[in-house]
């Protein structure tokens, strides 16, 4: 089962809860090419921000297809640790 939620002041965000932090994927912009990335937001009381680059050194052409690239990586990793993929 994959928990979601709409993340606080951006409604049209959906983060998934993986244990100590929250994660959603997005497209950032860099020199006029696109990342994806995953944001990766610690659960209160913390208030850490990390970006992660989904895959290295591949840029997108349009903030579309980046965008949706982080959103299916971004799921992808919430399946694998509801499947115990960070369990020892």
């Amino acid at each position: 089962m994959i928990s979601e939620i709409i993340s606080k002041g951006r409604p049209d965000v959906t983060e998934f809860d993986i244990g100590e932090f929250f994660i959603h994927g997005e497209a950032r912009e860099v020199e006029g090419e696109f990342q994806a990335v995953i944001v990766m937001r610690a659960k209160p009381p913390l208030t850490t921000v990390t970006l992660h680059q989904v895959e290295k050194d591949r840029w997108f052409k349009t903030v579309e297809a980046a965008a949706i690239a982080a959103k299916e990586a971004a799921s992808a990793l919430k399946a694998a640790v509801d499947s115990g993929a960070l369990t020892s």
